[in-house]
């Protein structure tokens, strides 16, 4: 199951880089039946609480909102042009934040000189969409048992 969340988390990410919205993103997953229903509900619940405690975030620290990130030029010989504007890309979207993207970058220069790829990548963010230690939304699904049901 882990696997195929990643996998649809993956498609949403492919997505979003490729500008296509996600209601749009939601509409081919399901028409593929690549996919179940639950599974595609449960990456989209992980993007969105990602992407809604971000905003919450922002919120909070009002005198931060105006700092941008760019990437060094090491950063990006580092990740590859591409995969440096795909990793923009999720950031300008909200999908990263900061630390996020810090992360990403510090988990990249683990990898050998220019091998890192954009499956590489989504596995990190997927790291980052679970991570326990930050606050986790009321009524996320995050926090429900595989027994779980939702009406």
């Amino acid at each position: 199951m882990a696997a195929k969340i990643v996998e649809v988390i993956a498609k949403i990410l492919e997505g979003l880089n490729n500008n296509i919205t996600l209601d749009e993103v939601n509409k081919l997953l399901i028409k593929n039946k690549e996919f179940d229903k639950q599974t595609v509900s449960i990456a989209f619940s992980l993007v969105h609480d990602k992407v809604l405690s971000n905003r919450v975030k922002q919120k909070q620290n009002r005198d931060n909102s105006d700092n941008i990130r760019m990437l060094s030029d090491e950063e990006k010989d580092l990740l590859g042009i591409e995969n440096s504007n795909y990793i923009l890309h999720l950031y300008n979207v909200g999908l990263l934040n900061s630390a996020d993207l810090e992360l990403v970058l510090e988990q990249a220069a683990l990898f050998p000189d220019n091998s890192i790829t954009k499956e590489d990548i989504n596995w990190i963010i997927l790291i980052s969409l679970v991570d326990f230690n930050e606050d986790i939304l009321p009524g996320s699904r995050i926090l429900l048992y595989s027994s779980d049901r939702i009406n």
